[in-house]
């Protein structure tokens, strides 16, 4: 219920639709008892937290919170109706029949419970996402650069989230970097401040998120001599009206699982019936090699989203440019003819067209270090603890690598985690269970 409830939303498709993909493995003694168990998430779509296509809803936890805390609880986070936040009202749907916000409160309560959660870790919690939605409801207005026209929202989120209100403004409105040993700021426009203050929202609660992951897998761990069993639960292929950066990820993964359902449904099957001298007639499949080769290999899709991300001038246009060029001969790179703005790569599950803006900032992940310094500084241990670890990190590897340690690019942290599963599948004894694709209708 926990996961469900943070890592799952109401999508056109599919009322409980995981945004997140997951291993879940069982851990087995060699007397074949349950010792404990694992989980692994991939790629949390951070996205869903400031923006959700029309129709479609951010995650569940949220409508839940509004839905489940007390009138006394209420009042002390500042809390209202789901329509009156930017981040849930913006679809235009925020309630479904078919859902029952009360009843999944409910249950995450007690699944917290059972799981050791602290009072104090929950009421830190429903903090963090309710300052989430009040940071949402904070506007901007021009005035000789971006300047904070909602004061009383902002010191309410900066109160729930253990922030000096000032510091908060000054961060969010403009850009403080170290040149040559002096601090310098620059004003920012309102755009650039809305998209600081989305960054900060996705970043509170994708840190929430694995910090959550973690806390339950500290819980259910067994001992280290161990056989596992795991499901993994991960994206379906999309194709929407408009596809974008996460969709992008979500179907390459699907285009390297085809990969290896296709080995062993296909190839090791044929050469198991082979050994066998079972007579039967070869099955023609496609392979998706070279459609793999398209985005993963040297100059490939990813490598040219990943350069572009790199240079200061590089923009979604100038991506696409270098994409029309470098792959416009392959067979499975799709130019469209009309729009000015797309590319195509034509998978093993469908063509898709891919709309390129904002596929870089969402690569660079530009959460910036004076906003990651604020989160430090937190009165609130909770969230104190969830940045300072991010800052280490940042930290050791910086030393490890010298100074000019770039951060990863979100594509390459998800080829990574995507290798590292295969690398784990490849050892595994797999059984595929056919899923049945929803349409509009549900």
């Amino acid at each position: 219920p926990i996961l469900e409830a943070f890592g799952n939303a109401k999508t056109v498709y599919n009322n409980n639709s995981s945004r997140f993909g997951k291993f879940i493995q069982l851990h087995f003694s060699q007397h074949g008892n349950i010792q404990g168990g694992r989980v692994t998430d991939y790629l949390l779509e951070k996205n869903r937290v400031v923006h959700q296509n029309p129709g479609e809803r951010n995650y569940h936890i949220f409508y839940a919170l509004l839905a489940g805390v007390s009138g006394e609880q209420k009042e002390s986070l500042s809390l209202s109706e789901p329509e009156a936040y930017r981040y849930l009202n913006q679809s235009g749907c925020v309630t479904d029949e078919n859902l029952n916000d009360l009843d999944m409160f409910s249950k995450v309560m007690t699944a917290m419970k059972v799981m050791d959660f602290s009072t104090e870790e929950i009421r830190d919690i429903f903090k963090l996402l309710s300052g989430t939605l009040h940071l949402g409801n904070v506007e901007f207005m021009t005035a000789g650069g971006a300047q904070v026209t909602t004061k009383v929202v902002l010191n309410i989120a900066s109160d729930l989230l253990g922030l000096d209100a000032f510091q908060l403004s000054e961060v969010l409105t403009q850009r403080s970097m170290i040149l040559r040993g002096e601090e310098i700021s620059s004003p920012l426009t309102v755009e650039q401040v809305t998209d600081s203050r989305d960054s900060l929202s996705m970043a509170l609660y994708s840190q929430c998120f694995s910090w959550l992951i973690s806390k339950i897998n500290t819980k259910i761990k067994g001992k280290e001599n161990f056989k596992s069993v795991g499901i993994l639960d991960i994206f379906g292929f999309e194709n929407f009206q408009v596809n974008r950066f996460e969709q992008f990820n979500i179907n390459y993964a699907n285009e390297k699982l085809q990969e290896y359902f296709n080995k062993h449904i296909f190839s090791l099957e044929q050469l198991e019936y082979n050994r066998e001298g079972i007579n039967w007639e070869a099955i023609d499949w496609m392979d998706n090699a070279e459609c793999l080769d398209l985005i993963e290999k040297k100059l490939g899709l990813l490598a040219l989203v990943n350069e572009e991300s790199r240079f200061p001038k590089g923009t979604d246009n100038t991506l696409l440019e270098k994409l029309h060029s470098q792959h416009m001969s392959n067979h499975y790179y799709v130019k469209p003819r009309v729009t000015d703005h797309q590319f195509g790569i034509r998978h093993y599950a469908g063509e898709v067209l891919y709309d390129v803006r904002g596929f870089l900032e969402k690569n660079r992940d530009t959460f910036r270090d004076d906003i990651l310094n604020m989160l430090k500084d937190s009165r609130l241990d909770f969230i104190y603890d969830l940045f300072e670890r991010v800052c280490s990190r940042c930290s050791e590897e910086t030393l490890k690598m010298g100074t000019q340690r770039r951060r990863p690019t979100v594509s390459s942290q998800f080829r990574d985690s995507l290798h590292s599963l295969m690398a784990t599948l490849s050892t595994s004894n797999p059984f595929f269970i056919r899923c049945i694709k929803p349409n509009t209708e549900k």
